[in-house]
């Protein structure tokens, strides 16, 4: 029975772990990044990121340009029978969309590029908390032992809940579905992104992207669990009898699943610290409540806890340390992640009527900018 000592072990490796992990590796600090999946072939799912990610990518030592191959200029908003339209347009780029298997892969490669061990296909069995240490047993009877632990499970809590924190800590606020699909011919390399506000009467919507070869419907609606599904469906029909879509996804959407997002989540934790460890990513709530956008917030909650990590390892009061990643988060992200203030029902008439009515809330959706 092997064992492996690191200054840090980190459960998961996507957006938000690879982020922990490639910027403590960049510290010289030795670092475990530990994923149950083995990453060998990851199905397409779309996803779309804020420009605001661009500086933490570039802090990480990651070249993205591969990938920011599709960025968003302009917005095109529609009510929910498509109706109605405006446009917003931004000075420059407001975000990109991208593919998020291989946006994660990217930053795995730079973690293990600056250091970090990359364990693929490791199940986590077992974690002991010790009182200056923390010790992970994997499913190949492996020992990883560490000084400090950051969560990054998305939204499986099971490690969650055995290191202390509550089960029932993030109660999401938007069910959500998604259907990508390839095209047989390729579109403009520009992001065509459209917005469908308003459905269900209230605070749902739904994007929908087009892009080179590829083509996305996502929706999102508060407390409709049993409607997801349909109103997929419906907004697939409408996107392209609009010419929204060069195709219909609605069969497609019928095969689709869904899930309760946790949205905001992150708001109604009491704490992201327990004993020797920091949770970060979708497994935190770190989701934007506005947008439902994930990949941003997730490295962001992630730059700040490795942050915090590091200061923690050259503390003498270690836990204390840890404890300071509640109100750093809270000063910096509540803004970006909570619900606007005002009610879109409301809003939805100058959208449609108030040229700068349109650009804010094309900069409030994709910028987290208040209204």
């Amino acid at each position: 029975m092997s064992s492996d000592s690191f200054d840090i072990a980190i459960i998961g490796a996507g957006p938000s772990g690879a982020t922990a992990a490639a910027y403590l590796a960049r510290k010289d600090l030795g670092v475990a990044l530990i994923d149950v999946e083995d990453f060998a072939s990851e199905t397409l799912h779309a996803a779309w990121l804020s420009a605001k990610a661009i500086p933490i990518l570039d802090e990480l030592g990651v070249k993205a340009g591969n990938l920011l191959k599709a960025p968003i200029s302009e917005l095109t908003f529609f009510n929910a029978d498509f109706s109605k339209s405006s446009q917003a347009r931004f000075d420059q780029h407001a975000g990109y969309l991208v593919e998020r298997s291989a946006f994660g892969k990217l930053i795995r490669n730079s973690a293990i590029a600056a250091g970090a061990t990359f364990m693929p296909k490791a199940a986590v069995t077992e974690i002991r908390l010790n009182e200056a240490d923390l010790v992970l047993t994997l499913n190949d009877h492996r020992k990883v032992k560490s000084r400090l632990l950051i969560l990054a499970t998305g939204r499986d809590s099971t490690l969650a809940t055995r290191v202390g924190f509550r089960s029932d800590a993030i109660s999401g606020g938007l069910w959500t579905a998604q259907v990508d699909a390839t095209l047989k011919s390729k579109q403009s390399t520009q992001a065509r992104v459209c917005i469908v506000l308003g459905l269900d009467g209230g605070g749902g919507f739904c994007w929908c992207g087009t892009w080179d070869n590829r083509a996305v419907v996502n929706i999102n609606l508060p407390q409709s669990r049993d409607r997801v599904i349909e109103q997929l469906q419906a907004i697939c029909r409408h996107a392209f009898q609009q010419n929204v879509l060069p195709l219909d996804l609605a069969d497609q959407a019928a095969r689709a699943t869904f899930y309760q997002s946790p949205a905001g989540g992150a708001l109604d934790m009491d704490t992201h610290v327990a004993k020797h460890t920091l949770l970060v990513g979708e497994a935190g709530g770190f989701v934007s409540a506005a947008n439902n956008e994930g990949l941003y917030p997730a490295m962001w909650s992630a730059k700040l806890a490795a942050e915090t990590i590091e200061e923690s390892l050259r503390s003498k009061f270690s836990q204390d340390t840890l404890m300071s990643f509640d109100s750093k988060w809270r000063m910096q992200m509540v803004d970006y992640l909570r619900s606007p203030h005002t009610d879109i029902r409301f809003l939805l008439p100058l959208i449609f009527s108030n040229q700068p009515m349109a650009d804010r809330m094309g900069a409030a959706f994709l910028l987290g900018s208040n209204m």
